[in-house]
């Protein structure tokens, strides 16, 4: 699935949503530390990403490559969508 668009839209929007998890997690780790809820919020942000890269992966590398390829459609997602929302209130 090269072009993003072809995905489905649940593929899409679950690995926009694990990005959103996985990101927003980092960065309170990074201000505020560990703590149960956040660890649990990084989990399932890691396993909302990994889970259909490894069901379609056939090996390491590419399971690997499925895991950021998702990873970076999610941000890509994210910001064309926060872009979108921008330009419908201003067009």
């Amino acid at each position: 699935m090269g072009n993003r668009k072809d995905k489905p839209i649940r593929m899409r929007v679950l690995s926009s949503v694990a990005s959103l998890m996985l990101l927003g997690s980092i960065v309170f780790v990074l201000i505020a530390g560990f703590n149960l809820y956040v660890t649990s919020m990084m989990a399932a942000g890691f396993l909302g990403l990994a889970a259909p890269s490894v069901a379609s992966g056939e090996g390491f590398f590419e399971i690997l490559a499925g895991f950021f390829e998702d990873l970076i459609d999610g941000i890509i997602e994210i910001i064309s969508g926060i872009f979108e929302a921008i330009t419908s209130i201003f067009g």
